[in-house]
């Protein structure tokens, strides 16, 4: 059979070739993205600083350092990025092998005529996958060889990586990626290998071999399954809080999207046949003979609009979220910050001295000022030793400059042996007041503190607040905000005043900025990283999907001809077929780009919904230049393939197009 399965891929090249090239780019994104993350494994830390060990509730001993390189963020972003194009590797071989063998059900019912039983035709499916998968690996062994030592150098230049990484040794990762290759052949090839097995003698004297049982009971099984898991998850999330609505936003919307794709010989033909209904009434040919199409061959149809509702649902959930998530953190900050100004140091430096912090306290025209001092401690937990972000703070102030609520305990100055957490941190953590918590400086001993309060401060409030006692262990703060005595003057006036007395003093040279500018500073630069982070994660995905769109395409019109034949000895005019292609085109990948919008939409109300338990303000963030530039290649890739296609099976005499073996 491994012969036989050689020489299909070759006769049958165009149903394949897309398969070759998917799985040739997802072997080197996989081979890219491991060797940058053996690369972080690898990366040359700097020495350890001073350490402190503490025991956590059940009596182990830990010992953390200071000054450790935390390359987590990266590493997950990686391997997100991995993750999300391995799926949508596996998601466009199982389509691409699916719709091949509906294409040849009459190819496969002559096997089995002549003799082939059931375990020999699931043999030849499977093989053909590995023909394909074989050179598809090698192909994107060497894209990848030669890819990596660049992605690892365009990684240090994004400031995603607090330390520079160098691409080590490629052979371990080109292993693996060219395995995971040959791992997803086979699982994308499955479904298709065991619907092939259960094609008859008779299906070789069918015609219509596309709407012979478009659906099968593993699709409806597969999509109840999945319509149900991703109901649950979405509607889970809108009370699970943000951590937990994080996931669910982004894995529920993806099973209804596969259930939606699932079910789609089901409805999206009726789908696409309503859309261009317009063209029908109007009396137009072309339109009537593209609604009849979709209509007839349902699997065709539903494979058309798959990789488009698919790749665009898929893109727009986890770039929304991620958009969303840092949009609603900073616009909940901004909502709750009441102060008028920001200080900062001029130079840049980071760190505001304290006679600024004096003088600043001491002009009469400031009401209060609130200057958190960051610190790096380790907290020891019921079950583990983590390293957290504290800040010294003079709680008093912090609640003028800031809107704070006490969801236990007070509002008051922390006594030495006290501290104050968040919300979040309590919930987390089990953490009340009353409750002591051990935590311990870099360098010195634990200390046991009691908590005197849980506070509802959103990204305003660090998560563990430590009294003014603490504040030598802690470094400089990194700027100051500014609650006015008299806010009618306006920001930008008390600002520049500000400023001028500061430098009359002659200390340290300052910049203050109203608040609204200050923030929508940080947002661009904020902006910027996300706009990295979601390069790097849907990038592949958007390319694949293009991809997906072509090859569906290339193989649906590569058995096509007869039909176009018959358009043509019934009188329709090359005119008339092109319109109708386009037609089918544009009403497959509309349709695919709306049931998309809906999905997308339905995941961010109830992300939304869990954000709202932490933040006040949760500005809706859609990349919309991202998604529009996806949509957008799809409908120019539909189009240009479509009627590439149509032009080339113009070219054929009618009558050997009828006659032609397909």
């Amino acid at each position: 059979m491994w012969q036989l399965s050689v020489r299909s891929a070759r006769h049958y090249w165009a149903l394949f070739a897309g398969a070759f090239v998917v799985l040739a780019l997802g072997v080197a994104l996989i081979g890219t993205t491991a060797a940058a993350l053996a690369a972080t494994w690898n990366a040359q830390r700097p020495a350890g600083g001073p350490a402190v060990t503490l025991r956590d509730g059940t009596g182990a001993s830990h010992t953390l350092s200071a000054g450790e390189v935390d390359l987590g963020g990266v590493q997950s972003v990686l391997a997100m990025a991995g993750v999300v194009s391995a799926f949508v590797t596996v998601f466009v071989i199982a389509g691409t092998f699916a719709f091949g063998v509906a294409l040849r059900g009459r190819d496969m019912g002559l096997l089995r005529l002549v003799g082939a039983g059931g375990p020999q035709v699931r043999r030849m499916v499977l093989g053909e996958a590995l023909a394909v998968a074989v050179p598809a690996a090698a192909a994107g062994c060497a894209l990848g060889a030669v890819a990596a030592p660049w992605a690892v150098r365009a990684l240090n230049g994004t400031g995603l990586t607090p330390v520079e990484l160098r691409a080590g040794p490629l052979g371990g990762p080109l292993l693996f990626a060219a395995g995971s290759g040959l791992v997803i052949a086979v699982l994308g090839a499955l479904a298709a290998a065991r619907r092939a097995a259960r094609v008859g003698p008779t299906a070789s004297l069918r015609e219509a071999d596309l709407d012979a049982k478009a659906m099968t009971a593993g699709r409806w099984i597969s999509g109840l399954v999945l319509l149900a898991a991703g109901g649950i998850m979405v509607a889970l999330a809108p009370n699970a809080g943000p951590e937990a609505a994080t996931p669910l936003a982004l894995f529920g919307p993806l099973a209804l999207t596969l259930a939606a794709t699932a079910w789609g010989p089901l409805y999206l033909p009726f789908l696409v046949r309503a859309l261009t209904a317009p063209l029908t009434w109007s009396g137009s040919v072309s339109g009537r003979l593209a609604g009849a199409a979709a209509g007839t061959a349902k699997r065709r149809t539903a494979a058309l609009v798959g990789p488009v509702l698919a790749i665009v649902a898929i893109v727009g959930t986890f770039t929304s979220v991620m958009a969303t998530t840092g949009a609603a953190a900073a616009a909940d900050e901004r909502a709750r910050t009441l102060g008028q100004l920001v200080v900062e140091p001029a130079d840049g430096s980071g760190e505001l001295s304290g006679r600024a912090l004096a003088a600043l306290r001491g002009d009469p025209r400031v009401r209060a000022v609130s200057a958190p001092a960051p610190v790096e401690l380790a907290v020891a937990g019921p079950d583990t030793v983590w390293r957290e972000q504290a800040a010294v703070a003079d709680l008093q102030a912090l609640a003028r400059t800031h809107r704070l609520t006490a969801v236990q305990g007070a509002v008051r100055e922390l006594a030495p042996g006290t501290v104050a957490v968040s919300r979040e941190f309590a919930d987390w953590y089990g953490y009340r007041v009353g409750g002591r918590i051990t935590y311990g400086f870099f360098g010195g001993q634990p200390v046991s503190a009691r908590v005197v309060a849980v506070l509802d401060g959103g990204a305003a409030v660090p998560h563990l607040l430590l009294p003014e006692a603490e504040r030598a262990r802690a470094a400089a703060p990194e700027r100051a905000t500014v609650l006015l005595a008299d806010p009618s003057g306006g920001a930008g006036a008390a600002a520049g005043g500000l400023a001028d007395a500061l430098r009359a003093q002659g200390g340290q040279p300052v910049a203050v900025t109203p608040t609204a500018e200050w923030y929508a500073g940080r947002a661009t630069e904020q902006d910027r990283l996300n706009d990295l982070v979601l390069v790097v994660l849907t990038g592949p995905a958007a390319v694949y999907a293009l991809i997906a769109v072509a090859n569906t395409l290339v193989m649906s019109y590569s058995r096509r001809g007869r039909e176009i034949a018959g358009m043509r000895m019934l009188g329709a005019g090359a005119g008339q077929v092109r319109r109708m292609a386009l037609w089918e085109a544009l009403g497959t990948t509309t349709v695919g780009v709306g049931l998309a919008a809906g999905v997308i939409a339905l995941g961010l109300a109830a992300y939304r919904a869990g954000l709202r338990v932490s933040y006040g303000a949760i500005p809706l963030s859609v990349p919309w230049g991202a998604l529009l530039g996806l949509v957008g290649g799809c409908l120019l890739v539909a189009v240009c393939v479509s009627l590439t296609a149509v032009r080339r099976l113009l070219r054929r005499g009618t009558v050997a197009a009828v006659t032609a073996r397909e």
